[in-house]
């Protein structure tokens, strides 16, 4: 195993996001909240998404404690229990870290949102007890339509949790990448995957999302992968959640800006909880 970097505190302090702004049905931007780890909620102009939440302590009694049993580096910023409404909840793979434990109930019980995942995903979708009608299985490179919204999975490679294996030796099939378009914009959260020879051929990204962590696409990786897009906007995640020095865990987001092309303006380190508003998307 190649030399971990060191364990990065996400920017602090960390935010609360601000429900209102979440929920609101008339934005007229898009706007995006990193929730720790990979996960992102974002209102996109009155639609509400979600990517790999896992926003719920273990329990109530110790809110510092994450519903994965890791120590949080600090307060969740939003919790499950407290979304009104979600459009959209997408789980690239069943990994417990991305698919909560207690996260995934509360959002199908307090929504109506329609959830899309890889096969496995939805078969443990199924085992919580949500219906076809509100299931999308995620295929590579198979457009999902929802609305004025194009949902494309993309290719991914990613470890089992058991296996110490770093990148090369994952498997394909079990977890997926998401590209988002609608009106003038693209996003794209690649989500836990090494870096493939498949995604240096997107091109036209406005806001790209990297996972920085070593099993993921690591430093290197999301460099690579910054150029090959061109992306306009780039966000950095999957690191400084929790006070933990596991691999899956650490990321070093000042690493990556050494070699990120203009990352004065390009690359956005946000808090937990932070909003960032894509520019031009109004």
């Amino acid at each position: 195993m190649s030399e971990l970097p060191r364990n990065t505190p996400s920017k602090q302090p960390w935010r609360t996001v601000v429900l209102d702004e979440l929920h609101d049905p008339t934005a007229l931007t898009v706007s995006l909240w990193w929730l720790g780890n990979g996960g992102f909620a974002i209102n996109w102009m009155g639609r509400v998404i979600f990517i790999d939440p896992l926003i719920e302590p273990k329990n109530d009694a110790n809110p510092m404690a994450s519903e994965i049993d890791l120590p949080l580096r600090g307060p969740l910023p939003l919790r499950a229990r407290q979304v009104k409404r979600a459009d959209l909840v997408l789980l690239s793979h069943d990994h417990s870290d991305h698919m909560g434990p207690r996260t995934t109930p509360e959002l199908i019980a307090r929504t109506d949102a329609l959830f899309v995942g890889t096969e496995r995903s939805v078969r443990t979708l199924r085992e919580h007890g949500l219906g076809t009608a509100r299931l999308r299985t995620a295929r590579y490179g198979e457009p999902i339509e929802v609305g004025d919204m194009t949902i494309i999975p993309t290719v991914a490679r990613h470890a089992e949790p058991e296996s110490p294996a770093f990148p090369g030796k994952g498997l394909r099939g079990e977890c997926c990448g998401f590209i988002l378009r609608a009106g003038c914009l693209t996003l794209w959260h690649p989500c836990d995957t090494d870096l493939l020879e498949e995604h240096l051929e997107v091109t036209d990204i406005d806001a790209l999302i990297l996972p920085i962590a070593p099993h993921n696409l690591g430093t290197e990786g999301s460099v690579r992968l910054a150029a090959s897009t061109g992306a306009r906007h780039l966000i950095p995640c999957h690191y400084g959640t929790f006070d933990s020095d596991l691999f899956w865990c650490v990321g070093d987001p000042e690493a990556v800006a050494a070699g990120i092309e203009d990352a004065q303006n390009r690359y956005h380190v946000l808090a937990i909880g932070e909003k960032f508003v894509v520019p031009g998307s109004a």
